[in-house]
């Protein structure tokens, strides 16, 4: 088990008989590690308890095997037989289970097989598919046959299709381009052949809709197959109101510059003249929604703006994403942002929320912190969504179950709860050191506690790294004329972080294979962390004679 057997539901299971939303999913990346078969099943025992429903599991390179004539190492994927079990664990449990592929953006994972070039709408930065390539239809359609024989009752198919930036780039999509009358109108040329692929096996998509929305095409929204379940996300939302929106292109507020005597922090973004958010017409601005006192465009844009077209529509909020920190989710938004999709669900008659957890932010990037450190995010998501109640005293009043539902005790030092510790982990410059040490006073185990205990360390070790890095920055120019004292001090201390260093590698190592995931995502995730400015140091402390 990931948590220790608990003999009762969780009080807010037992409080509330009919959670306030119908679908509460949790989305699952494998593009990052391959979390260990024993530790997927357990985890699906573990959301279940806590009133998730349904499961969508984005594949990448994890499918026992792809439409193409070469496939990826064995030890990168999952067996049918794995899968399968998984699948029916999943349904024993009361879980949807949902396989999401992309077809047509973030597909970067396939430049890793030979012949794939054909595929790409751009070979030189492998990221898209290109619509107009039959090799690229024929690919689609065996790609939903495999998914479809793979997952028989499964009802719905997510195929991803977003953040599609790489339209109408190749001779063929821009002729076609011209034809049919704009980027938006080739992608929804291409996605309408997908969706269409599944229809034929008696399922229904689900796919992203910032393209529609984005680029603030509703118009093209409402003609769609109204089958097609189109998922609006919004990953950074926190309170009431927001200082732009995602709506035919990215648009800051105006009013930022009126608040700026008044509001700490940085101005978002300055376009040119006509791309604001007041720039939009009046009839758009209502339907977004603008906060009287404040005058920002109210959270949640995309989600307000789907439920103007009457179609069903589920949200997406971020529990975990690659903004993140290097060590660690960021553990105040990822709570704030499920409670205000929430209550936008709730109040727009949405069918259901779903929470997702990135890996990373695409095939080529670096991997994210351990995914076992946004259990807390889970469960709070899992409260929320079943119970409605998002207020600050709602939870306030949950926290010390929360903290029994993770193994984590319910006070520290005798006056801090673990939303508390969190919340200061999660701050900018916080003092992780005393963090760290409030933590090691009490005694700690299990998947989550672990796993925080050893990634406070790493930060706390990289910290120190950086703070040499500083030093000889501000030291450089006049190092000649530094103390020897001090250069040989600054040394030792680097001498001494590069053993801990190592010592600290042999203990994540080991705790990331029994928990998060496989050796490889280890050590891309771990190199990332402290080669560059290791090599950085040791480059610069040479001159430092």
């Amino acid at each position: 088990m990931i948590f220790s057997d608990k003999k009762n539901l969780p009080s807010w299971r037992v409080e509330f008989q009919v959670p306030a939303i119908k679908n509460r999913f949790l989305h699952i990346d494998l593009k990052g590690p391959k979390i260990p078969y024993r530790v997927f099943s357990h985890l699906l025992e573990q959301i279940a308890r806590w009133g998730i429903n349904g499961v969508i599991v984005e594949y990448e390179h994890r499918l026992p095997c792809l439409p193409l004539p070469h496939q990826f190492p064995e030890y990168e994927r999952y067996t049918e037989k794995e899968i399968r079990t998984l699948i029916e664990k999943a349904k024993a449990l009361g879980i949807e289970w949902i396989p999401l592929v992309q077809t047509f953006g973030h597909v970067e994972y396939l430049s890793r097989l030979k012949g794939t070039e054909i595929l790409f709408e751009n070979p030189q930065y492998p990221s898209q598919l290109c619509p107009s390539k039959k090799e690229v239809r024929k690919y689609i359609e065996n790609l939903i046959d495999i998914i479809c024989m793979l997952h028989p009752e499964s009802k719905y198919i997510h195929v991803g299709q977003d953040e599609t930036r790489q339209l109408g780039l190749c001779r063929q999509c821009s002729n076609k381009m011209k034809k049919l009358g704009g980027k938006i109108e080739l992608y929804l040329e291409h996605v309408n052949f997908v969706w269409n692929e599944v229809f034929k096996h008696n399922k229904i998509p689900m796919a992203w809709a910032d393209m529609f929305t984005g680029s603030g095409r509703l118009d093209l929204v409402r003609d769609i197959d109204k089958r097609v379940i189109l998922v609006p996300w919004d990953y950074q939302s926190t309170g009431n109101t927001s200082k732009f929106v995602f709506y035919k292109g990215f648009r800051p507020a105006k009013k930022q510059f009126y608040h700026q005597y008044q509001e700490p922090g940085t101005i978002l973004q300055f376009p040119e003249n006509g791309k604001f958010f007041e720039d939009l017409d009046e009839k758009e601005i209502t339907q977004i929604g603008m906060d009287e006192n404040t005058g920002y465009p109210l959270s949640f844009s995309q989600l307000r703006l789907m439920a103007t077209t009457g179609r069903k529509f589920y949200g997406a909020c971020g529990l975990y994403m690659s903004a993140d920190r290097a060590f660690h989710p960021d553990y105040i938004r990822g709570l704030l942002n499920p409670a205000g999709m929430c209550r936008a669900i709730i109040d727009y008659n949405g069918e259901g929320i779903i929470g997702t957890m990135w890996a990373r932010g695409h095939s080529f990037a670096p991997i994210n912190a351990p995914w076992t450190l946004a259990l807390y995010n889970i469960v709070q998501f899992a409260r929320v969504s079943w119970t409605g109640k998002t207020q600050p005293e709602d939870f306030r009043k949950a926290t010390k179950e929360i903290a029994s539902e993770l193994d984590m005790p319910e006070i520290f030092d005798g006056q801090w709860t673990l939303d508390d510790i969190l919340w200061m982990v999660s701050a900018k410059n916080s003092l992780n050191e005393n963090v760290f040490e409030t933590i090691e006073k009490e005694k700690i185990s299990g998947c989550f506690g672990e796993g925080l205990k050893r990634c406070l360390s790493a930060e706390l070790l990289q910290h120190q790294l950086r703070y040499i890095i500083e030093e000889a920055r501000w030291w450089y120019s006049t190092r000649d004329q530094m103390p020897v004292e001090m250069k040989k001090n600054m040394k030792k201390r680097m001498q001494l972080i590069m053993v801990k260093i190592e010592k600290l590698k042999k203990s994540l190592k080991k705790y990331y294979l029994k928990w998060v995931g496989d050796e490889k995502s280890f050590l891309l995730w771990w190199e990332n962390l402290f080669t560059p400015d290791v090599t950085f140091v040791q480059c610069i402390l040479k001159k430092f004679k």
